[in-house]
């Protein structure tokens, strides 16, 4: 018999995964000032980059910050609701970190334009 106390959670892996979000979304919110460093050639090139556009790259930046947030919001709840009808909370959570890493190669597909 195992104790009870020492038997996981169904939703442990879901948690976890979602711990990793957020290290993962911080770390990609950081990642996300460094266009700035490429604006330095603006206007020394004839074939200037979308980030020389200031207000461009303004927005595609706090777009990138709002998704990552939003996301960082709905997994808990997809999290709780999943587990709550007895589905697989942990299918949410990657569902959670695979939406996460689009938006990250979205946001980069878009300042390299």
């Amino acid at each position: 018999m195992t104790d009870p106390r020492l038997t996981r959670s169904p939703t442990t892996l879901a948690w976890t995964v979602y711990c990793v979000q957020m290290l993962l979304s911080a770390g990609m919110a950081v990642v996300g000032l460094i266009p700035i460093v490429f604006s330095d050639s603006c206007g020394s090139v004839a074939d200037e980059p979308a980030v020389c556009d200031a207000t461009y790259a303004g927005t595609v930046l706090i777009a990138y910050w709002i998704l990552l947030a939003v996301l960082l919001v709905l997994v808990p709840f997809a999290i709780v609701h999943a587990s709550r009808r007895g589905q697989s909370a942990a299918r949410r959570a990657f569902l959670g970190l695979g939406l996460a890493a689009i938006v990250y190669f979205v946001f980069l597909a878009l300042l390299t334009r």
